[in-house]
């Protein structure tokens, strides 16, 4: 089994994510400060257009964030001794596919991401060249886009990975109770219909 949390771990892994989710709600709200100065030099939809763009494009980057940060955050089954521990009617194992996955998916995108470095940096140039206009004129505006796309996925990963971390595992846990409550008294009615 996994092993549910302890409290206190609970608590430390909810205080982390209280502080992402903190921090999300400042790369929001640092959205101002160029909307303000699009406003000022633009016109007020051009500054709509900035909180639209900042939003599409922080909300896209916390989800691949998040979903990086959940394969890398996907806990490991200890495997008891089946000989020992293992009911013998029991006929199921818990399935381990999605374990599996996640340390195939975690090696190949650290595989990729270490010989890919230099396409990285042409993707956020890219990146910052394409989205930059929206948010202002050039550099500032290049900067701000890069900045927003990585400070989204950075939070992103630490949110996947700690909700993986802490939620996952306590899941799992359930899941296997209720899977062996009702393989139990699945047993039980099959025994009272033989006995009567």
């Amino acid at each position: 089994m996994f092993g549910i949390p302890s409290k206190a771990l609970r608590n430390d892994g909810i205080s982390a994510l209280m502080l992402v989710w903190f921090l999300i709600a400042i790369g929001l709200a640092s959205l101002s400060i160029p909307a303000w100065a699009q406003a000022l030099t633009a016109g007020r939809t051009a500054a709509l257009t900035v909180i639209g763009v900042g939003l599409f494009l922080a909300g896209a980057s916390t989800v691949a964030g998040s979903l990086v940060g959940f394969l890398f955050g996907v806990p490991q089954y200890r495997r008891p001794d089946h000989s020992s521990t293992r009911n013998a009617n029991s006929t199921t194992t818990p399935n381990t596919n999605l374990e599996q996955i996640s340390d195939w998916l975690t090696k190949i995108i650290v595989g990729v991401g270490l010989t890919q470095l230099p396409a990285i940096g042409r993707f956020f140039n890219r990146l910052g060249q394409e989205w930059g206009p929206v948010f202002g004129a050039m550099p500032a505006g290049k900067i701000i886009a890069v900045c927003l796309t990585v400070h989204y996925f950075v939070m992103g990963f630490f949110q996947g990975f700690l909700l993986s971390s802490l939620w996952l595992p306590g899941a799992f846990e359930r899941a296997q109770k209720l899977s062996m409550g009702t393989h139990h008294s699945g047993t039980a009615d099959s025994e009272s219909d033989r006995n009567s």
